[in-house]
């Protein structure tokens, strides 16, 4: 069962990822375990959104993203993942960056394939 503290799950490449804010960590559903398992590798990423009062994870192509709020700042990372050893999942940052600044408040977010 998705916990509560997981939100905006989002499917890439037939693995179900999802940001736990509480943990502060990147998870990926396991569907032979029926678990979920810790993505490795983005720790570094992870430290940058202690701060953030909320994140949404996207599919960006084949990849993922996350989006996260910094005070007056949105930040997105690209997270190209990796199944390493069998059910391991690794995750690279190709870019992460500020993306918008100003004072705002996001009511609702969608994700657009053209």
């Amino acid at each position: 069962m998705i916990s509560k503290r997981c939100v905006n799950e989002r499917v890439v490449d037939d693995v179900l990822y999802s940001h736990d804010r509480v943990m502060n960590t990147l998870r990926a559903y396991d569907r032979n375990q029926k678990s979920w398992r810790v993505v490795e590798g983005v720790e570094e990423l992870l430290a940058r959104t202690i701060c953030s009062d909320w994140s949404y994870t996207v599919r960006y192509g084949g990849n993922l993203a996350l989006l996260f709020r910094r005070p007056g700042e949105i930040w997105c990372a690209e997270i190209w993942l990796e199944r390493r050893q069998g059910e391991e999942i690794w995750g690279k940052v190709e870019w992460c960056d500020q993306v918008l600044t100003g004072n705002f408040k996001v009511m609702k977010s969608l994700s657009v394939m053209v």
